[in-house]
């Protein structure tokens, strides 16, 4: 890499990261400000505090908004080689707006790498840590009761509960039901069912399981008995927002074993697969943005390209809502709704660094 890649690279990279650490600190102390009511009234330890809930809304907030920085950071640097006419020397050397662009590109690869790693193998496990300090210190308990949860634990086995305590894992009024060739084949039902760590199996209590011959019924029953229904406690309830706490491998495990079970509302977990995948790339949608309109000094410096940017990142984030929405609310592919907001805008990104180029 030349002397004047690196000399661009540092200035990108080094405003990204004061931009991001400023930006985040002020977030942390309007968080605290809002937040220390809680914390008082609560007992929450300092260590708490530091480690399980701030680290982790750190990197959070960081990842959730690491475009955003990108794409500031690329306005403010190039707005200063522009402003500085930096820019005009660097072309009359011969060297094109595409050359310049290269060093851009490096670190948006980069930060795209390094947030694609974070937010796939090490968020999930620091947004369980903040959500579980939020849950104890923050907000009020959640009922630990389900009712009323009807699963396909796979095409042709049913299972009902009247209700599920997910503290003490022990569900009431369970019913088991497998079909033949759509013919209800067996049924097993039981007062009780709870969960057995060492067994690894569930602990049916006052059960009766009828299996539906053509010559007649077998009947079985019984106070107590281990049996292995084919799900375990963690497939019984999926919260909102659950996918958040599984990594790449598990996403795509889970949303596998989900499609096979023949479960509905699969476009939630695809939309949440496919964004991951599609973030990337919107940190270099953004990146050529910013660079296309800040490359060229125009009157009122960094500020009118950064009003100018919001206004296009707004624009953007919006559509992105919109698109996902109309998946939420029809037959839209989820890919297809991922996909559209970033090649619109990266046709849009195209044509303005072409027109930056004339």
């Amino acid at each position: 890499m030349k002397k004047l890649d690196r000399y661009i690279l540092k200035q990108f990279l080094g405003t990204f990261t004061f931009t991001l650490v400023l930006i985040l600190l002020i977030s942390v102390v309007f968080d605290v400000s809002e937040k220390i009511d809680d914390f008082y009234r609560r007992e929450a330890p300092l260590d708490a505090i530091l480690s399980d809930y701030y680290l982790n809304f750190i990197i959070h907030y960081g990842l959730l908004f690491s475009a955003l920085f990108t794409f500031i950071a690329v306005i403010i640097s190039t707005s200063k080689l522009a402003n500085n006419t930096e820019v005009i020397a660097i072309l009359n050397c011969g060297l094109s707006l595409k050359r310049v662009l290269y060093p851009y590109f490096v670190g948006a690869l980069v930060i795209a790498g390094v947030s694609f790693f974070l937010n796939n193998w090490v968020l999930p496990s620091t947004n369980q840590t903040r959500l579980d300090f939020e849950q104890e210190y923050i907000r009020f308990k959640k009922s630990e009761r389900y009712k009323n949860i009807h699963r396909q634990i796979s095409p042709d086995n049913y299972i009902y509960l009247e209700s599920y305590n997910t503290g003490k894992q022990k569900g009431f009024r369970f019913t088991h039901e497998v079909f033949a060739e759509d013919q209800l084949a067996s049924k097993y039902k039981a007062d009780f069912i709870t969960w057995d760590t060492l067994e690894q199996k569930w602990l049916a209590e006052s059960y009766n399981y009828r299996v539906l011959e053509e010559d007649g019924e077998l009947i079985e029953r019984g106070s107590s008995q281990f049996k292995d229904f084919g799900f375990k406690p963690e497939e019984l309830v999926y919260q909102k927002n659950s996918t958040n706490l599984m990594t790449l491998p598990e996403l795509h495990q889970f949303i596998h074993k989900e499609k096979e079970r023949g479960a509905e509302n699969l476009h939630y977990y695809y939309l949440d697969l496919y964004q991951r995948y599609a973030t990337p790339f919107t940190t270099f949608i953004l990146t050529l943005i910013g660079f296309s309109l800040a490359i060229h000094k125009k009157r009122g410096g960094i500020g009118v390209n950064l009003v100018y940017g919001f206004v296009l990142t707004t624009l953007f984030i919006l559509f992105q809502k919109v698109s996902i929405t109309f998946t939420t609310n029809s037959d839209l592919s989820p890919i297809f709704a991922i996909a559209l907001p970033n090649i619109l805008f990266g046709a849009f990104a195209y044509y303005l660094f072409r027109k930056a180029n004339r």
